[in-house]
């Protein structure tokens, strides 16, 4: 009995799992400037722009790209209550990017790139949970200026 119920479903199992693919997904990025590029970050918190420009471009000082970004913050308070505690706060970056093909010797692309968002502070003075939440708004806004640069190198790629 046991038999003749564990040969079927057996038979069932593996004819409905025949076209399922178990692969292993990795970023096969085709860019040529992935691992190719030589980076220069400067300016207001640098260390977190650098971080991401590296996870999409790599750092090779040896490349046949150099990426120079200069990172400025504006904070303006929006909101502030009459004891000037500030209820909301506006950030702008603004990343200057200078993009140079070394074998060339061109320009590939000076470019100004502005990304916004908005804080809301929770209360006054140390609190995890809001400085978590702005470092985490500030990633992503970084984040998002270094796609729009993406693109934009895409569109605007001159050199001969």
């Amino acid at each position: 009995m046991i038999k003749n119920f564990f040969l079927p479903t057996l038979v069932l199992l593996l004819v409905s799992c025949a076209n399922i693919e178990f692969i292993l997904s990795e970023d096969n990025n085709d860019s040529p400037f992935k691992n190719n590029t030589n980076l220069m970050v400067k300016g207001h918190n640098s260390e977190k722009l650098k971080e991401k420009l590296f996870s999409f471009f790599g750092n090779n000082k040896k490349g046949d790209y150099i990426l120079i970004a200069n990172l400025s913050e504006t904070k303006k308070n929006r909101l502030v209550r009459k004891n000037q505690v500030a209820e909301k706060i506006d950030y702008e970056l603004t990343v200057d990017y200078d993009f140079f093909d070394k074998e060339n010797s061109c320009t590939i692309l000076n470019e100004k790139i502005i990304t916004k968002f908005s804080f809301v502070p929770k209360s006054f003075g140390y609190n995890f949970g809001a400085d978590r939440s702005l470092e985490e708004l500030y990633v992503r806004s970084i984040e998002k200026n270094i796609k729009k640069l993406i693109l934009t190198i895409d569109e605007k790629i001159n050199c001969p």
